[in-house]
């Protein structure tokens, strides 16, 4: 699935593209601005736009020599376009209540790389840091059996890759190029890696 682009699950157009601008956006936008943020040419913008205003769903409004556009959220239509543009924010709501719910718990996990940026395609994997508590070996088996449903449960969920990259706690003060991207860009879906870096960077001084 691509996470950026969430529409091409069932409409690989630019009309889905322009929905999901236009489904995320908090004030109207001018043409020219959704030509910008979409990429694509002039030509294929006013033909999805026209398009669109003509299906009810996208509202045209004039401003000086231009014109607004913004989605109908009265239309039929307009919370399932809304639930579409939000599939990214859909999937970190899924994870966090999954892993809340671990009869092990995790000390920490993130969602980090390409789908916490907001800049996963159709092949991204989604990435995944998990946290193993002090006390919990690598090997038990409760442990393992979530960390192994968490990968075939997400991936389910998008069609796309998961990677799940484990560390200890007692590993966190390293310094690995992997933590430090996660602990800047990733977001948290249980715990804080931040906190527990911090921690460990503390315990090693």
């Amino acid at each position: 699935m691509n996470l950026q682009r969430p529409f091409q699950v069932i409409a690989p157009t630019l009309d889905g593209d322009v929905l999901t601008l236009l489904a995320r956006a908090d004030r109207a936008l001018t043409g020219r601005a959704i030509e910008r943020e979409s990429g694509a040419s002039h030509g294929g913008v006013q033909r999805a736009l026209e398009h669109l205003v003509a299906e009810g769903i996208v509202l045209r409004e004039p401003a000086g020599r231009a014109h607004l556009y913004r989605l109908n959220r009265n239309h039929l239509a307009a919370r399932w376009i809304e639930g579409l543009a939000s599939l990214r924010l859909e999937l970190i709501e899924r994870i966090r209540e999954l892993v809340t719910r671990w009869e092990v718990k995790a000390a920490a996990v993130v969602l980090f790389g390409s789908a916490a940026r907001d800049e996963a395609g159709r092949a991204s994997d989604i990435d995944l840091l998990v946290v193993r508590p002090a006390a919990v070996e690598h090997d038990d088996p409760a442990w393992r059996e979530q960390v192994g449903a968490l990968e075939s449960t997400v991936t389910g969920w998008t069609g796309n890759d998961t990677r799940v990259l484990e560390f200890g706690a007692d590993e966190l003060g390293a310094e690995e190029p992997v933590l430090d991207a996660a602990e800047s860009e990733g977001v948290e879906l249980h715990g804080s890696l931040r906190r527990l870096r911090q921690q460990a960077r503390r315990s090693r001084r």
